[in-house]
């Protein structure tokens, strides 16, 4: 269990202000903002990496000690992954997992070293060597190398951000199965909401230093205050009526042929497997997408019917 009490950190201004935050054993927490907002600095002191100017770190109901106390940076049982994997990449891949469990005994390495493998899907490359494989690779065993000594606490920074979708939702399951697995309590940051609205128990948001209350991802999805919240867990359509501005998802509407329905004007449909993307024009000329299991080339009108997860 995490437990942050009044964190507070300043560079040149203040970065994060008063942050309190509980994370569960085995909960997947996201921390989404944008970019310099704060999120790797505040992963930085649950790491223990960097002091906050004030406030408290406590581990397992274990208070930390001061990061300018310890010997070596950083408090045990946590591991956290960055951008830069820290791999040794003229080691194979099985030497890159064997070289971090060779305090244990020797049977149990070899189990361990097995389980690493098999949990990230690397037996096929064990033997080769790490700056051979590819990126989505390295990454996973990156992770892997960080939770073979099981760490309670594993943090992640950024760990979508150079991955395609289809290495993001391979990723994804990955994470789930360790949690599952091995009852890690996971922390990530992102500044794509999208991102880790699939993967997270719950997910806070880090605005102009300020961290948000834990939420559900559907509940942040479905309820935001302006559009620019509302984009970074993905698209949100914007029609003016009267002097009114409503906002809703893809998802928050039905075709309607009623007086009062909003006209639109189809413009095109894009197929995203699953799903199409219905493109359409209102009379006040804004541009909204709609989804939906088919194309709606005939559609003439909608009405929002706002969802309320």
């Amino acid at each position: 269990m995490i437990v942050l009490k009044n964190i507070q950190l300043s560079y040149n201004k203040p970065i994060i202000k008063r942050a309190n935050l509980t994370v569960g054993q085995g909960e997947i927490l996201g921390l989404v903002g944008k970019s310099g907002a704060g999120k790797s600095s505040l992963l930085k002191i649950i790491a223990g990496h960097i002091d906050p100017d004030q406030g408290e770190v406590f581990l397992a109901n274990q208070q930390q000690p001061r990061v300018h106390q310890l010997l070596i940076p950083g408090f045990q049982h946590v591991a956290m992954v960055n951008q830069d994997f820290k791999l040794d990449v003229y080691h194979t891949v099985e030497e890159n997992l064997r070289e971090v469990v060779l305090h244990l005994p020797h049977h149990k390495r070899d189990k361990r070293v097995q389980q690493l493998l098999r949990l990230f899907d690397l037996k096929s490359i064990s033997s080769t060597k790490a700056h051979l494989i590819s990126g989505g690779e390295q990454q996973r065993l990156a992770i892997a190398r960080a939770i073979a000594d099981q760490p309670e606490v594993l943090l992640l920074d950024e760990p979508f951000g150079h991955l395609d979708a289809n290495l993001r939702a391979r990723l994804t399951e990955h994470l789930i199965r360790l949690r599952e697995e091995e009852n890690t309590t996971i922390v990530l940051v992102s500044h794509e909401g999208q991102d880790v609205l699939g993967l997270c128990d719950s997910i806070c948001v880090l605005k102009n230093g300020t961290l948000s209350k834990k939420y559900k991802p559907e509940f942040l999805y479905y309820h935001y205050s302006n559009i620019h919240q509302a984009r970074l867990f993905g698209p949100v359509n914007s029609v003016k009526s009267g002097e009114t501005t409503i906002l809703f998802r893809p998802d928050e509407y039905r075709v309607s042929q009623a007086k009062d329905a909003i006209e639109i004007e189809f413009m095109r449909s894009i197929f995203v497997g699953g799903l199409y993307h219905n493109y359409f024009k209102t009379t006040n000329g804004d541009m909204i997408v709609l989804y939906q299991f088919h194309r709606l080339n005939d559609t003439r009108g909608i009405e929002i019917i706002k969802k309320t997860q």
